[in-house]
This record gives C-alpha cells, structure tokens and sequence, in this order.
C-alpha cells in the first residue's frame, strides 16, 4: 500500500511537470511566434520624429500588414549580408505610413549601404518604388499624391527659416553631395528604385544611385556607366522633426529588406490620391 501511494505521488508531481513544461513552452513560442509574425515593441530613442513620436514612446511595429521578415541565416556578425525573406502581406507600404527599418548604413561606412541586425530606425514613408518626390520651399512632395506628407508646420518651419540662418545652424546640404547641390530647402526631384526598371545615369545619376548600384553589383558604378536595372526595390523616408531628423536626405535609399514593418497608429498624411500606388 504504501507504494502504490509513493508511486501516485510520483506520477502526479511528474504529471504536474510535464504540464508546466508544455505550458512554459507554449508561451515561450507564442511571445517570439508574436515578435516575429506579428508585432514587436521598439522605444523611440531620439527627437527626430516629434511631434508625432517623443522620446520614451513606446510603439508597436505590426508585421502583419507588409509581411513579416523572415531571416533565412542567422549568422548576424559584422558585415555578414542580409539573407531573408518575406511573408505576403495585406497591403503594400504607402506614402505616409511611418516604418521601422534596419538603418541602410549599418556600420556608418558613408555611402555603403550594409545590414546591421540591432540597427533600428523609425522615419516616415515619403517616397515608394516608382514614385518621384523631392522638397520645394521646405515642402515635401511625391508625384503620386497631392498635397504635402508628413506634418506640415513641422516643414514650414524649414519654409520660413532664412537660408543664412540654416547654414549656421543644421546640416542644409543634402544628398548626393554634388552640384548643384540640394538642399533641406530644396530637394529633387529624384525617382526611387523600383525592381526591374531601367535608369539611364550621368554623373548626377551616378552620385545618386551609386550607393544602390554598388549594394547590387558589389562596385561603385564606373564614369563610363551609362545605365542600371535595379534588382530590388527601395523606400525613402524623414522623420517628422525636419530640421533635426538625420533620414534619407542624408544617406539615402532604404532597401526593401531591411524594412521590419508598420508603426500602429501613426498616419499623417494630406489630401492623398491613392491612384497608381
């Protein structure tokens, strides 16, 4: 008798066990089955894109609505390139929509666009593949859509701000560094990459798209380059803050990989026309 109740206690503090290890185990896959198919949480770092994000912000990244990235290596050490793919989603990325994404400059090499995995941003869409925008008088603009992206007072006060003062005061030269030369004030226009179209390049074109051509064929395009089909497609983006936002008039053009995904909630977006996109 006193066996058989050893043995019963045996088989329930076993069966308790198994239990709480299937438990912990379920939970354990749905918190990362959540983190990589769902959602993730980020805490927004910096000022770059008030007022519509402030530092300590915590924000939820849906992966649901582009597709979640799924890594196919996971060997993450410096400079290793970036090997994915990407889930379906229920729509593509729009003008407009705020994103978290790997920054493209990834160990800060000026103009060598390298995947790092910790390396997180979070910007404002302002151009998709097959758009063309581009800044006058402080104001973005995207030929797709009427009427200004991102938050307006924000780039009037570039607007309104005289040129003498912003040299003195923020970065005004912009990307890509050459004349004539753009501007925070005036930028563009400039088409952003999309798969499979074909540009043709000038010295202008070359400054502009090396950065991409490079990323694609390993080499910075030569003087006698004279066209490029992109192979990918890309994104360009500014924080909402435009006179301190370090975005892509800066370093440039976002590769569809590096995107991670969506921030809930955080659409700013003026008279759109949705037509084409």
């Amino acid at each position: 008798m006193l066996i058989d109740e050893e043995e019963s206690k045996l088989n329930k503090f076993i069966s308790i066990v198994l239990k709480v290890t299937f438990w912990f185990i379920l939970l354990v896959l749905l918190h990362f089955g959540r983190r990589v198919f769902i959602a993730e949480k980020f805490i927004i770092p910096s000022n770059s894109m008030m007022p519509t994000l402030i530092p300590g912000n915590k924000i939820w990244v849906n992966k649901l609505l582009y597709g979640a990235r799924i890594y196919t290596s996971l060997k993450f050490e410096d400079h290793a390139p970036l090997k994915c793919f990407r889930i379906p989603g229920l729509r593509k990325i729009h003008p407009g929509d705020v994103i978290c994404f790997n920054y493209p400059l990834g160990y800060n090499q000026w103009t060598v666009i390298e995947f790092k995995i910790n390396y997180v941003y979070c910007k404002r869409v302002v151009g998709v593949p097959g758009d063309t925008i581009g800044v006058k008088d402080g104001i973005t603009w995207n030929n797709n859509y009427s009427g200004t992206i991102g938050v307006l007072e924000q780039q009037m006060k570039i607007n309104n701000t005289p040129d003498s003062i912003l040299w003195r005061t923020t970065f005004m030269a912009t990307m890509p560094f050459t004349r004539p030369m753009w501007t925070i004030k005036n930028f563009g226009p400039m088409y952003v990459p999309q798969k499979g179209v074909t540009i043709e390049l000038d010295s202008i074109g070359r400054a502009i798209y090396g950065p991409v051509i490079q990323y694609e064929t390993g080499s910075w395009p030569a003087d006698d380059m004279t066209s490029h089909t992109f192979q990918h497609d890309y994104y360009f983006a500014f924080g909402d803050n435009s006179l301190e936002s370090q975005d892509s008039r800066y370093w440039g053009f976002i590769p569809e990989d590096f995107i991670i995904g969506i921030v809930a909630g955080k659409k700013v977006r003026n008279n759109p026309n949705q037509g084409g996109i």
